[in-house]
């Protein structure tokens, strides 16, 4: 039975950034990435694939980068992903002999590394680790992103009430702030109603347009 792609097909293929000075096992790699569903981009030295991860719009997402290479290393390459995307995953491949140099790759940043030769059952439960890491990563922004509109519409909102309560105590008899009148309430009641989900943006304008024509006949 073939297993499941680990990006699903319905969904837009992550960009990954392959770096590797050896041919052979990029070439390997990156036919197997692409048949599980991403969308490679190949490096043979750190310093192409910094050019790559500088000029990249939008940033790579994910990052896989052989840890000894001649010039730039990898732990340079994991560096410059960091540098330019905060939030890229990168996974390191090194020998049996460099593992305390994937240590400390993984304490500058790195998700995780795989030991060379590889196995390939291992490296794809890695990358579908590091996939569920990236889809965390994605929902925590997209949270962060609605709770930063939500406040936001919150400030605009309670705005908007302070205003509306000034406008009541100077039109009220006497210009007093005895009870509030009732299209007042009917608007705070309206609010809560937005506040909750309950009315789109547009109904809620529309009410207190009519609320506002009513009061002010």
């Amino acid at each position: 039975m073939t297993p499941r792609p680990i990006v699903p097909p319905h969904l837009p293929p992550p960009r990954l950034l392959l770096v590797d000075d050896d041919p052979v096992p990029r070439e390997t790699l990156s036919t197997l990435l692409m048949g599980e569903g991403f969308q490679v981009v190949t490096a043979a030295t750190g310093e192409e694939a910094d050019r790559l991860l500088r000029s990249a719009k939008p940033p790579f997402e994910l990052v896989i980068t052989d840890l000894v290479m001649p010039g730039m290393s990898g732990m340079d390459v994991l560096r410059a992903a960091l540098n330019t995307n905060p939030s890229c995953t990168v996974l390191v491949l090194t020998g049996f002999g460099s593992v305390r140099e994937a240590t400390e790759a993984m304490e500058l940043g790195a998700f995780d590394f795989v030991t060379k030769p590889m196995q390939i059952d291992q490296f794809r439960n890695t990358l579908r680790r590091l996939m569920e890491r990236r889809d965390m990563a994605h929902e925590r922004d997209e949270l962060r992103e609605k709770v930063k509109a939500l406040t936001e519409r919150a400030e605009r909102l309670e705005t908007t009430l302070g205003r509306m309560e000034i406008l009541a105590n100077q039109i009220a008899p006497g210009g007093g702030a005895a009870e509030k009148p009732d299209a007042l309430v009917d608007l705070e009641r309206l609010a809560a109603l937005k506040a909750k989900g309950l009315l789109t943006d547009e109904e809620f304008d529309q009410g207190k347009k009519n609320l506002l024509a009513r009061w002010l006949a």
